[in-house]
């Protein structure tokens, strides 16, 4: 009888996708995370490049009209970010309306 106690020793799961012992990360894994991290940084990436399109585009249309001597498109910037605003503020109330774990 041996008087040490033994703990079994953990074996790892195997992926029914790839059949390996663990699974590898992938690409987009590498640039946004995996799990709960990947769920945040996938919405902080929305709202970021909503803002970025938002921007370019309305910085295009102040050039253009800078360049043809006209007064600034009001309208049309207000219909680019009537596209935006709504992503963005959707984007929000997700990352502040789903409560803590």
């Amino acid at each position: 009888m041996n008087d040490k106690l033994e703990f079994p020793q953990p074996t790892s799961p195997k992926s029914k996708a790839s059949k390996f012992v663990e699974d590898f990360p992938g690409q987009i894994s590498n640039i946004i995370g995996s799990g709960k991290h990947a769920q945040t940084a996938i919405v902080y990436k929305t709202i970021g490049w909503s803002f970025f399109a938002g921007s370019v585009f309305t910085i295009i249309l102040f050039l253009l009209a800078w360049l043809t001597d006209e007064c600034p498109p009001i309208e049309d910037i207000k219909t680019i970010w009537s596209i935006f605003i709504p992503v963005i503020t959707l984007a929000l109330g997700y990352v502040f309306g789903k409560g803590r774990e």
